[in-house]
């Protein structure tokens, strides 16, 4: 059985502009995004433990009950904590990554220096490469938000480029038949 997608000309186009302007919008203002990103998220963890707490009640099984109501309780209060105060969750997310890369960095510090004390050619690299990873992991424990905004640069860059290239696309398809 085949599945034929097709795309028309001016859908392309307009996805093209709104991943364009949505870039452009991120790329700009950063702080706001990922503020907007986070609100995002905690909204619909709340209205998701809204749901799943109204569907615990409304339905009855030992088991499953007492699970949604659990889980619902716990989406209502993680996306409450998030709305009100999502810069606490950025910072809180990104300092979690800090600690994982400082981690992967001290493994592979370690591997390296293993490889090294076994006599391995050319694992100077390893050892420089590991050090960075370390010094990256403790400049985004030391500084969370400037790195979620430069992660959201990036990402605005992205959608740039992927805007782009999807109006680009578009303008070249050939035209719509009715």
């Amino acid at each position: 059985m085949d599945i034929k997608v097709q795309h028309s000309k001016l859908g392309t186009i307009l996805l093209g502009v709104a991943a364009l302007v949505l870039g452009v919008i991120v790329f700009t203002n950063p702080q706001n995004a990922t503020v907007a990103l986070t609100l995002t998220v905690g909204w619909v963890l709340a209205i998701l433990g809204v749901m799943t707490l109204l569907n615990a009640l409304t339905r009855w099984s030992v088991i499953f009950t007492q699970l949604d109501l659990y889980f619902g309780i716990l989406e209502l209060l993680f996306g409450v904590i998030i709305i009100n105060s999502p810069a606490f969750f950025v910072a809180w997310v990104f300092v979690l990554l800090g600690i994982y890369v400082i981690i992967t960095g001290c493994s592979a510090l370690f591997s390296a220096n293993a490889l090294r004390a076994l006599g391995v050619e050319h694992s100077g690299g390893a050892v420089v490469a590991a050090v960075l990873t370390i010094v990256l992991g403790v400049l985004v424990l030391v500084s969370p938000f400037a790195t979620a905004g430069l992660t959201m640069m990036i990402c605005g860059g992205s959608l740039v480029y992927t805007g782009v290239v999807t109006i680009i696309s578009g303008l070249g398809m050939k035209r719509d038949d009715k």
